[in-house]
């Protein structure tokens, strides 16, 4: 089983490195101020509006660095699989993959499932079929898939977007609209120089002094609009790390 896990277990830490290398590039941009958001209250004092005068473009070393994280969990799945052949005493083909689809598993997708998941003990095939590994089931799967495909032929689109905190409030809760994440009220899923707006935030009045938390956010139509990167990663390692620990049993 050591040597089974092993791979696995340095894939997974490899991508927790580029956590914190995109960490630390996070914080070096965000040092340099790179967006500004003012609340303009002299047009229409009882409607205040937001007014994003700055918005520096993502740096291409923090895509680049969010990429790296989601091919090397995408991967660490990948491993898992082959693993889970190997561990059976079977010899994993190009076929085997974790898989992960578009929608339900059918009886047009079977075929597809099979082909990945063979070699693989039955009990293991039941338990990966039973993570419901597709899009409506596991989204959170879904999405690391369908963004690491993405970026395997055009590197991912990082944007400013969602206001998640106001005057140091703790941050709203994750939640979705479809593959759309969804902000504070009003707040537009990306964010750009010049755009005004109109939020709404309970138990705080906007005025000149209020201040705004802008991330930044996957903007990839039908995947992942709005869809704060940092939190994405977040979320995609925690889940890679309880598959993978779901299923030491099946490398015994």
């Amino acid at each position: 089983m050591a040597d089974l896990f092993s791979d696995i277990r340095a894939k997974i830490k490899w991508a927790d490195k580029h956590i914190g290398d995109f960490k630390v590039a996070l914080t070096k941009f965000n040092a340099t101020q790179p967006y500004s958001l003012r609340v303009d209250v002299e047009t229409d004092p009882a409607k205040p509006f937001v007014h994003m005068l700055k918005a520096e473009p993502v740096p291409t070393e923090i895509r680049l660095i969010a990429g790296d994280v989601i091919q090397n969990l995408r991967s660490t799945l990948d491993y898992l699989a082959c693993a889970l052949v190997r561990a059976n005493g079977s010899v994993p083909t190009r076929s085997n993959e974790f898989p992960i689809f578009d929608g339900p598993i059918t009886s047009k997708l079977e075929t597809r499932f099979r082909k990945k998941v063979e070699g693989m003990r039955k009990e293991v095939i039941d338990a990966i079929r039973n993570l419901h590994p597709y899009q409506g089931g596991d989204n959170t799967l879904w999405r690391l898939h369908r963004l690491n495909a993405i970026d395997k032929h055009n590197m991912l689109v990082a944007v400013w977007g969602n206001i998640t905190a106001v005057n140091g409030l703790p941050p709203i809760a994750d939640q979705w609209i479809g593959n759309r994440w969804a902000g504070i009220p009003g707040s537009p899923m990306t964010l750009k120089q010049g755009d005004k707006f109109s939020i709404e935030v309970p138990g705080v009045n906007l005025d000149k002094g209020t201040q705004f938390f802008a991330e930044i956010v996957f903007n990839e139509p039908n995947v992942a609009e709005g869809y704060p990167v940092m939190l994405a990663l977040k979320q995609f390692y925690r889940q890679v790390f309880l598959v993978v620990g779901n299923f030491s049993w099946g490398l015994k």
